[in-house]
């Protein structure tokens, strides 16, 4: 999955939050969005330590 799908899916979240009529179900969307937005943040830091890895190994490469 990508970052943009994961906060894409946080945005319908707040949505339907926001269109929710009950307390109960309003809590349900706010939780899902909080951890639809904490699956983005952490492919956002996979994301990055892949290109850091990437970035030291083509630097090992042109030293050797």
């Amino acid at each position: 999955m990508s970052e943009k799908f994961y906060i894409e899916q946080a945005e319908c979240c707040a949505r339907a939050a926001a269109a929710a009529p009950l307390d109960n179900q309003r809590d349900t969307l706010l939780r899902s969005r909080a951890v639809w937005l904490g699956l983005a943040a952490r492919e956002q830091t996979i994301q990055a330590g892949r290109a850091e890895r990437d970035r030291a190994r083509n630097e090992e490469f042109i030293d050797v």
